[in-house]
């Protein structure tokens, strides 16, 4: 079987028709089509279901394709691996980071792995962690910065750092000259989350339950900006990671009495990874050296 031809049907499935499939392949759309004739004839089963409409896979072609997705990936791990044993710290290295942290977190440690590794290629992506996780599974990338815990056995991990979330308001707001705030003195406040999908939610919603707080039920932001913006027009309250907070110095923020919701902080990666070695090196280095907010 042709491993260009495993190409050619997930450029298929991504990209939803032969026309772009074979833009994307940077090959004429009657030699991608070729190629899956091929396959098919050399299998004796039909991959497509051909019509006027949009093609749509077979049974056995959504099997056949699951499969060359594993090979194609297996495949790109060897490609990896090679350059590995070249130069462990050189070639590109990509990694993500949800979006409550990326823009925070990645500035601070982008000069250490220029002058750490300086043939490394470095490729940074922002993304939900949902999505981060799925892109590191599937080899779209190397390893990611995600809140612990990440429940999934197919990925190892180390501590990073851990943070606390402080009190976020504007600094004309009755709390705004606080540096200790007790959680009963909230009562009544407009208690501004992310909405769905964001990690740190979930842990403001478990302090918030615990404290007996609730939250704005009729807005929900969309981004930490969008949050932070609120904040400062006196409009609500809200919790903001530590490291936010050290690049948004325009806000008030107090720490709560007894101690605020938190997060820790872990890389992530493949346990599979011919970059294991990298990885726990990184994790050993930014842990000690570069660890929490500055």
């Amino acid at each position: 079987m042709n491993l260009r031809a495993f190409e050619y049907l997930l450029a298929l499935a991504e990209h939803g028709g032969f026309h772009r499939a074979a833009a994307a392949c940077n090959v004429s759309q009657p030699a991608l089509s070729i190629q899956i004739r091929k396959l098919e004839e050399e299998l004796g089963i039909l991959l497509l279901e051909r019509g006027s409409k949009p093609f749509v896979f077979t049974p056995a072609g959504t099997e056949v394709l699951e499969r060359a997705r594993g090979i194609m990936q297996q495949v790109a791990e060897i490609d990896k691996l090679a350059k590995v044993w070249n130069d462990p710290y050189a070639g590109e290295l990509s990694i993500g980071a949800f979006p409550t942290l990326a823009p925070y977190y990645f500035p601070r440690i982008l000069d250490h792995f220029v002058e750490a590794y300086p043939n490394l290629h470095v490729n940074l992506f922002e993304d939900k962690s949902a999505v981060l996780v799925d892109r590191i599974k599937s080899g779209a990338l190397d390893a990611a910065f995600l809140a612990e815990p990440e429940p999934d056995d197919a990925l190892a991990h180390g501590t990073i750092f851990e943070e606390e979330y402080l009190l976020g308001v504007s600094r004309s707001h009755p709390l705004g000259k606080r540096k200790v705030v007790d959680p009963a003195a909230l009562e009544g406040e407009h208690m501004l989350l992310l909405e769905e999908g964001h990690c740190m939610r979930g842990h403001a919603l478990d302090y918030c339950a615990t404290a007996g707080l609730g939250e704005v039920l009729n807005f929900r932001a969309s981004s930490m900006e969008t949050l932070l913006q609120m904040i400062a027009m006196g409009r609500a309250v809200s919790f903001i990671p530590e490291c936010v907070a050290k690049r948004n110095p325009h806000l008030h923020y107090a720490r709560l009495k007894g101690g605020g919701p938190g997060r820790t902080i872990g890389l992530y990666w493949r346990r599979s990874s011919v970059r294991r070695a990298l990885m726990f090196e990184l994790v050993d280095d930014l842990s000690r050296d570069y660890a929490g907010p500055r």
